[in-house]
């Protein structure tokens, strides 16, 4: 069995879903190699214990299809049987491009997988997270899309020992890019995690997380009702439908907790909720729960910081 793991370049190194990924492999003792994409110049995204290949394409291109040209290459030279990838936004486009190459149906939302005679066989989170199912994959290459937070990331020491490739672009005319600028610590590594719900009233309220955040050094998240209404950018909706965070520290600032919030946050280390309803789902799940007005607890906790 052969394994590629597609990556994608974040602040200049290598994705964290992407290490998590090799630690699981490397645990099933499967052969591996990567295959990066990205558009900084020189990302520090190599090793002396894995082949890399980085495929660098421009920043004002949105198309994957000729990313995932070089990566069929890769797959059939190599004669890969199992590619892997983190359930990220990029990720996402091209494995769904490579799946129709390959006539290989993707499996998505995979929690944890292992080889057993020679196939691949997964395990799935369905119903926000209440229920399991298992796969097999018959394809002669399995694509699967890791949920992230799945695996305990390895560590290792990155360098610059890679093969690079320039992309070309794609026959799409671009007009316009806009990207939305990231401030402080990102969901997805931070430690410590403040979300906001509904129970925060009103989006000037909102000041008051991002105080406390900041005092904590800590990511800012939300529900899907805050980021709906707009409160807060897609970009930080913790649940079900928006990303998976496993921090040290997640603290629910006026959150009923949902399944398909709790989808995204239940594995974190500790959980501190505030919420004024004592019967709320949230409290089920987390380690310390205090019941009361958020507006009023929120900033007597940062003056007591």
């Amino acid at each position: 069995m052969k394994a590629l793991i597609i990556s994608e370049v974040i602040d200049g190194k290598l994705g964290l879903g992407s290490l998590e990924i090799i630690s699981k492999v490397r645990n099933l003792n499967i052969e591996f190699q990567l295959v990066t994409v990205g558009v900084d110049d020189v990302p520090t995204i190599g090793s002396d214990s894995f082949k890399q290949t980085y495929l660098k394409r421009s920043s004002n291109s949105l198309q994957y299809n000729k990313v995932a040209d070089y990566i069929n290459n890769i797959i059939q030279n190599e004669q890969v049987n199992l590619v892997l990838a983190s359930s990220t936004y990029q990720c996402r486009d091209i494995i769904s491009f490579l799946s129709v190459d390959f006539n290989s149906s993707p499996v998505s939302n995979v929690i944890d997988f292992s080889i057993e005679n020679h196939k691949v066989q997964t395990v799935n989170s369905i119903n926000g997270g209440n229920q399991l199912y298992k796969t097999e994959v018959d394809s002669e290459v399995s694509f699967l899309l890791i949920r992230p937070k799945s695996f305990e990331a390895v560590d290792i020491e990155l360098n610059s020992n890679y093969i690079s490739i320039d992309v070309e672009d794609g026959i799409t005319k671009i007009y316009d890019i806009h990207k939305e600028e990231k401030k402080g610590p990102q969901l997805e590594d931070s430690k410590v995690v403040v979300s906001a719900g509904r129970g925060m009233v009103d989006v000037s309220n909102l000041s008051i997380i991002n105080e406390l955040a900041s005092k904590l050094n800590a990511a800012v998240g939300g529900t899907r009702a805050i980021v709906d209404a707009g409160w807060m950018p897609y970009s930080q909706q913790v649940g079900q439908t928006g990303k998976t965070v496993k921090p040290d520290l997640y603290i629910a600032c006026g959150i009923s907790g949902a399944t398909q919030h709790q989808v995204g946050m239940k594995d974190s280390k500790f959980i501190i909720a505030i919420n004024k309803d004592e019967e709320a789902p949230i409290f089920q799940i987390s380690d310390l729960g205090i019941v009361g007005d958020t507006l009023n607890i929120l900033p007597k906790l940062i003056e007591s910081i």
